[in-house]
């Protein structure tokens, strides 16, 4: 006979029930979900007396904290329990910490919140079953939802998106070791997102937070979040100290930590106890076998000035990532560089693999990746460049992303993206393309990437609630004609039906799931709301570019094109070709893309 449903009373291990049902009728544990009926509070205040069982009054001292951190009075909770068939999964889950003193509450991403009391409600009581489930006393519940629905809408309002919120943090410390926080790196991987390679060192202004250290914590004795009372040792706090110049750091004190301040522009790194400074700031010929990583330092650090050796070799050869608040190149940059600054110039070549990022960028000869709000380039060779505005001497065989576009001479084979102007003092070549775009510079290319991500993410949390709503529409449907022989029949009929065990389980889940229904239709809507504005957000964007021009100083040579491509305004693209020798500008009217005399 198929599982249907198994009510367990006085149960102390909710895991090891799920298990033996799901044992007993071959099912995975993964398939299985319980309702917590009841919570039975048990107190004893002498080891050598059984838990005796609360009544309503007495279990309510657990909210106490004088009470409850008593090491005289132990407290357990056992749990009735309604085993079922798993219907819908949670948007959400439990973590606790190693040593049981936290609880959070972790997000499915992307997390969306309902502003809905029946939602916060089923959050409350899905919140309640797992800390059962993983044996964590429930005490002072009220106080816990509150102030999770309080922090929910604060997100809410602010159009926040939390991973992770902590629920209860019990009175209980461990005693904890100092700790060490190399603030330069910390702050670097978490503005990159990715683990800093080994051989680096980081830079720094005057006045920046460069070494943390944390003091060792007295942990205090107390409950965990499971009801045990754990002693805690004195322990006689072992304080490390670290080397450095004086002249390169200040340190500041407080009761419960060290801070290792910059007080000169510089690089750093943290070896064993050592901080070590690095204060020069002129090279000749960087090379990744002798040159560690220059990472950080790019809003108030140092000012980098770099050359060849000679006509022939690099001034930075391969595999080498700089970042400076300023970085002067004179010479070339080899494979696999990446610099990152607010201002870089480059008197020579950046190879096709190399990339550049600043918010003022100047190179000779650009082959990589120039990203910027402002580049300058006297020769684009081949590679692409993304800026706000851009200047090009010449350019043959380029890719430019920018709001603004200004070339003194193009040549053959490039394509311009541009959302405002681009403006041409001679064309030479042919097979050029031009292409009117909203979403052609770094600002509105981020809005639109965003923007783009978000609705997939959405898109995806749609496809799963919408799983969730069809399974519970199955369930409704094969259970419909049980509901309605309940709702037909006469109050003495009515009342032997539910008298069935079978009956009653149908009833309830089918209440359940007429709840949950509700709150998954309320997720949905949500969704649309969300994708409707992000599609107004993205035209309005589009539907600014109306001004955009294409100009140039002299005749037009043959076979070059020039398109409009719209994405949320209308839907298509419409290309015009040129032909030698006419004297004409292109600009939109309305949305069309016409010729127009300068």
């Amino acid at each position: 006979m198929a599982f249907y449903s198994k009510v367990v009373n006085d149960c102390g291990d909710i895991h090891l029930e799920l298990e033996k049902v799901a044992q007993t009728h071959g099912l995975d544990i993964e398939e299985l979900h319980f309702d917590l009926l009841k919570v039975h509070t048990l107190i004893r205040s002498n080891p050598k007396d059984v838990f005796k069982l609360a009544s309503q009054e007495e279990a309510k001292k657990i909210n106490e904290e004088v009470f409850f951190n008593d090491k005289q009075n132990e407290v357990i909770q056992r749990y009735d329990i309604c085993i079922k068939k798993k219907l819908f999964e949670y948007f959400f889950k439990l973590q606790i910490s190693e040593d049981n003193t936290e609880l959070y509450i972790i997000f499915e991403s992307p997390f969306m919140l309902v502003d809905d009391e029946k939602l916060f409600q089923e959050v409350y009581t899905a919140i309640e079953a797992q800390m059962a489930y993983h044996k964590i006393l429930l005490r002072q519940m009220d106080t816990q939802h509150a102030t999770l629905k309080k922090n929910l809408l604060h997100y809410m309002q602010d159009n926040q998106r939390p991973n992770q919120m902590l629920l209860k943090r019990a009175s209980y410390r461990p005693n904890k070791p100092g700790q060490v926080n190399f603030m330069l790196k910390k702050v670097w991987e978490e503005k990159s997102g990715q683990k800093a390679p080994a051989n680096a060192i980081y830079g720094a202004g005057v006045g920046d937070a460069v070494l943390e250290y944390i003091k060792p914590i007295q942990g205090i004795s107390g409950r965990d979040l499971m009801g045990q009372y754990i002693k805690v040792k004195e322990e006689k706090p072992i304080i490390t100290t670290f080397e450095c110049s004086a002249d390169a750091f200040e340190i500041k004190e407080s009761p419960d930590k060290v801070v290792y301040f910059s007080k000169v522009p510089q690089y750093a790194t943290l070896i064993g106890q050592v901080l070590k400074s690095f204060t020069k700031n002129s090279f000749v010929e960087m090379k990744s076998t002798n040159t560690p990583m220059f990472l950080g330092g790019v809003q108030n650090g140092m000012i980098l000035s770099i050359s060849a050796k000679n006509e022939i070799d690099n001034a930075i050869e391969s595999n080498l990532e700089i970042e400076a608040q300023e970085i002067h190149i004179k010479g070339n940059v080899g494979k696999n560089v990446r610099l990152l600054a607010k201002k870089v110039i480059i008197e020579g070549q950046l190879h096709n693999e190399s990339r550049v990022e600043a918010d003022e960028v100047f190179v000779s000869n650009n082959k990589g990746v120039c990203k910027g709000n402002k580049v300058v380039c006297k020769y684009a060779d081949r590679g692409s460049i993304i800026a706000q505005k851009c200047e090009v001497d010449a350019s043959s065989g380029a890719q430019i992303f920018a709001r603004e576009i200004h070339i003194k001479q193009l040549k053959s084979n490039n394509t311009l993206h541009f959302s405002k102007e681009c403006a041409l003092e001679g064309v030479e070549g042919s097979e050029n393309r031009f292409l009117f775009s909203a979403f052609a510079d770094p600002d509105t290319k981020r809005i639109l990437e965003e923007t783009k991500a978000q609705m997939a993410f959405h898109k995806e949390k749609a496809q799963r609630v919408m799983a969730q709503y069809q399974d519970l529409n199955f369930f409704l449907q094969k259970n419909q004609d049980t509901i309605d022989k309940i709702k037909n029949a006469d109050a003495m009929a009515r009342k032997a039906l539910m008298e069935e065990e079978s009956v009653q389980r149908i009833y309830h889940d089918f209440m359940d799931c007429l709840r949950r229904i509700k709150v998954l239709r309320a997720y949905l809507l949500k969704i649309q709301d969300f994708n409707h504005k992000s599609i107004e957000r993205l035209t309005s964007i589009e539907s600014n570019m109306r001004d955009a021009r294409l100009t140039r100083k002299g005749p037009w040579p043959a076979f070059n094109s020039i398109a409009c491509n719209r994405i949320y305004t209308g839907r298509k693209i419409q290309t015009l070709q040129t032909e030698n020798g006419e004297m004409v500008d292109f600009k939109l009217d309305g949305t069309t893309l016409v010729r127009t005399k300068s």
